[in-house]
């Protein structure tokens, strides 16, 4: 007589050694191998998940934040300031480099910015961000950040018998028609 034909894992692809294990994956009953049953095998008939029996998914739960008590006084508006830079911001700092007498590389370091963007900044290539020029106002002593706009916006009220309609509370976006 001949050899039997080996049977093959319907999942994994491994030869099964043995009679085999039928499972229900998914509505198919399919013959598996033994590593196969140990991971899917322990299921309810009809379910089948990636995750493995013998982990169980992490399921976290986050506590909402408790709200805290107003405070009774309403707060003081503070005026809006905006802040820009010098327009002869090159002029100043390029002055100010030569006055120290240092070069670009010590510079650099002391001050806390590249060599490449000190020197953009000084020859006028590249206008500094608010945070840079406050370091080279800092160190070289010189005034490059104008606050300008000191007014108080006032703040809108809203009387208490007011009732919101639709069309306060929705963004309406009215699309164009595609022709066809």
């Amino acid at each position: 007589m001949g050899k039997a034909k080996p049977k093959y894992c319907e999942i994994c692809g491994a030869p099964i050694r043995g009679p085999g294990h039928r499972v229900r994956i998914e509505g198919a009953e399919v013959l598996v191998c033994d590593r196969c049953y140990s991971k899917y095998g322990g299921k309810k008939p009809g379910t089948f998940s990636i995750m493995p029996t013998g982990r169980q998914p992490v399921r976290r739960t986050y506590s909402r934040p408790t709200s805290r008590p107003r405070p009774s006084k309403p707060r003081t508006e503070r005026p809006l300031y905006t802040e820009e830079i010098v327009e002869d911001y090159a002029e100043r700092v390029y002055r100010a480099i030569q006055r120290s007498g240092k070069s670009y590389e010590e510079l650099s370091h002391e001050i806390g910015l590249s060599m490449n963007d000190l020197r953009a900044i000084a020859h006028g290539y590249r206008e500094p961000t608010i945070k840079e020029a406050r370091k080279l106002e800092k160190y070289f002593k010189i005034e490059l950040i104008e606050t300008g706009g000191e007014e108080l916006l006032e703040k809108k009220t809203i009387p208490r018998d007011y009732e919101p309609t639709l069309g306060d509370i929705a963004n309406i976006r009215i699309r164009k028609r595609k022709k066809k």
